[in-house]
């Protein structure tokens, strides 16, 4: 996986975009992919443009483009678009770091549910088509974060897209 289309210290904070240094890495795990040292490869944290440059000169499409995900912060257009391609979207920090547990309007939506803040937050992404992977080491905690057999409401997804922390 491609971890970041510009290097940590330019992250969205520069222009360039690394377009031609992004295609020579992807034309590297291509080639181990046509190797068959490996099955799949990927991008994290990239941008449509991104995307787009992978998709027009590269020979393989990305399986995955691993992003920031979460509610508060739902990238809505380039989830669409990835998926319209076939990319599946993998939402890291989906549980932000844990800074919303104690949000007051995070609670109100739960106890609609019936469910924890961490629920609601993973069964968000998951309804947004995402891949979802928490973060804990407690036994409790995955086993509750595995029990998302509810549904948000399509009224509710909209007030939660709308959402910003």
């Amino acid at each position: 996986m491609i971890h970041s289309p510009q290097p940590w210290i330019e992250v969205n904070r520069v222009e360039d975009r690394h377009f031609e240094g992004n295609l020579e890495n992807w034309r590297a795990m291509e080639e181990a992919v046509k190797a068959g040292k490996v099955r799949a490869i990927g991008v994290s944290n990239f941008l449509i443009e991104d995307v787009n440059n992978i998709l027009e000169n590269g020979t393989i499409k990305p399986a995955v483009n691993q992003i920031g995900v979460n509610i508060g912060n739902t990238p809505e257009e380039l989830i669409k678009y990835c998926q319209s391609k076939d990319i599946i979207i993998e939402a890291y920090s989906p549980l932000a770091h844990g800074r919303l547990f104690d949000n007051e309007t995070l609670k109100k939506y739960a106890k609609k549910y019936q469910v924890s803040v961490a629920q609601l937050m993973l069964r968000y992404d998951c309804q947004l088509g995402c891949v979802v992977l928490p973060k804990t080491d407690i036994l409790d905690e995955m086993k509750e974060n595995r029990q998302l057999d509810f549904e948000i409401s399509d009224e509710d997804m909209k007030k939660l897209k709308q959402l910003k922390f």
